[in-house]
């Protein structure tokens, strides 16, 4: 009965990271023709992605903070995605882009129940295996981003009104969505089970649990207030480890989301590429990445996290390199020409490849070097810190489209010294049982007005 529970809920866990990369893929490629059709400019569409992301990080650390105190990941995402179904309803019927706008933001306060997720998947699982978990989930994230373009090619085909509401291929995408949630609400109701934490499960194999009840992995159990004291858990948030990782959290989200911005008009500008050549080259990406994840999954168990998080911000940091030579170069040579296409794709490969191994090590020391008792808020903040970087890296990779030797400089430079940190805090990465002491036990970064040397 507890292997059958825990395996349900996995998979509805699961559901949910597929279900955030489908709503990303669905929503991205029609949004631009929905406002237009509104009457919305061109600048709107920026702020409407923005907004999605803006609610999502705001509202992380306020999940994870409720799940901490009272020990329910089931509450928080229940709670959530009522907003992602409202959300995306609204997208569907709405009548102005000020309508859009509103419906993106409701429905990111739904995606911040993903910090709840996080925590709990850090206390259910050992430092062993949290890796490769970890890696899963977000392989299943980038799974959604290829489903969801397929779902597209027989949704834009949707043209009938369910009474006053016109499904088209405009707006039968927050539909689609809306559905998807509402099931995914209903097998949280109905079929979700509280997992037990791993200490319990130790304990149990070890029959210091009574194994007669079917019921244990229902138990809630709530962190103590000692725990949960805001002293304890800014301490533990300050420290030099800690910091280490919300710096490459936001460091790799930045530089990837400028990268991703100047994606289509550099290979309009480079290879006169169209729609249906940058679709390809994002499907492609996809699948690369998705390889990437499950290499790194079976290297997990038998490499440290801090080993590829060190070689992953090494190899970043050569190929923000190429890319600056590459800016200061290619836009003197012809569209089409044979080097400049082939060091684009050497170093589009080769990012998207080694992303995996910077982004899924990174947020596993993090778990493993933060408080277990409030792993839901300290993920919240992480999450918060991603989705500041988010926001910030496309408008600054924006504001640079007609100054690209600027922006790939300064990327270099913050990639550069974001990995002078983790090589100088390496030993205070390391993970394994024998190295690990309690939070409170290590330097904070700021002590009595003084600070750390290795920071």
């Amino acid at each position: 009965m507890l292997c059958k529970k825990t395996t349900v809920t996995y998979i509805i866990i699961c559901l949910y990271y597929l279900l955030s990369g489908i709503e990303y893929a669905v929503i991205l490629p029609t949004l631009n023709n929905y406002l237009l059709s509104l009457g919305a400019d061109k600048f709107f569409i920026g702020l409407v992605m923005s907004a999605f992301s803006l609610t999502g990080l705001l509202s992380a650390p306020l999940y994870g903070r409720f799940t901490d105190k009272t020990g329910s990941t089931k509450a928080t995402v229940i709670f959530s995605n009522l907003f992602e179904i409202g959300g995306n309803f609204m997208y569907f019927v709405a009548t102005s882009p000020l309508m859009v706008l509103g419906s993106r933001l409701i429905a990111g306060l739904g995606s911040g129940s993903g910090s709840s997720i996080f925590g709990m998947i850090s206390r259910s699982t050992t430092k062993e295996n949290r890796t490769a978990a970890f890696s899963q989930l977000m392989t299943l994230r980038q799974l959604g981003l290829i489903v969801g373009p397929a779902c597209n090619l027989f949704l834009r085909k949707m043209d009938f009104y369910i009474g006053p509401f016109h499904v088209s291929a405009d707006t039968v995408p927050g539909l689609f969505m809306a559905l998807l949630w509402f099931l995914h609400e209903l097998l949280m109701i109905f079929c979700y089970h509280e997992l037990p934490q791993a200490a319990e499960l130790k304990n149990k194999q070890a029959g210091l649990v009574n194994s007669d009840s079917g019921d244990d992995i229902d138990v809630v159990v709530p962190s103590s207030d000692a725990s949960q004291s805001w002293s304890i858990v800014f301490k533990d948030l300050i420290r030099e480890e800690v910091i280490v990782c919300l710096a490459v959290t936001f460091t790799v989200m930045f530089a990837q989301t400028g990268i991703e911005t100047l994606l289509t008009p550099l290979t309009l500008q480079f290879f006169n590429w169209g729609e249906l050549a940058n679709s390809i080259f994002f499907c492609v990406a996809g699948v690369i990445i998705i390889l990437s994840f499950i290499i790194l999954i079976k290297l997990s168990k038998r490499v440290a996290d801090r080993q590829m998080l060190i070689v992953g911000m090494a190899v970043m940091c050569c190929l923000y390199v190429v890319f600056l030579f590459f800016v200061i170069f290619a836009v003197q040579e012809p569209v089409g020409t044979t080097w400049v296409m082939a060091i684009f794709v050497f170093h589009s490969v080769v990012l998207v490849f080694i992303l995996p191994f910077v982004w899924v090590p990174q947020t596993s020391i993090y778990s493993k070097v933060t408080n277990e008792k409030t792993q839901a808020f300290n993920q919240g903040i992480r999450l918060l810190i991603m989705g500041v970087g988010q926001i910030l890296g496309p408008l600054w990779a924006a504001s640079l489209l007609n100054n690209l030797k600027i922006m790939a400089s300064v990327n270099l430079t913050v990639v550069f010294l974001v990995t002078i940190m983790v090589t100088a805090s390496y030993k205070r990465l390391d993970t394994s049982e024998d190295s690990m002491i309690e939070p409170d036990e290590k330097t904070p970064l700021i002590r009595n007005g003084s600070v750390s040397i290795n920071a």
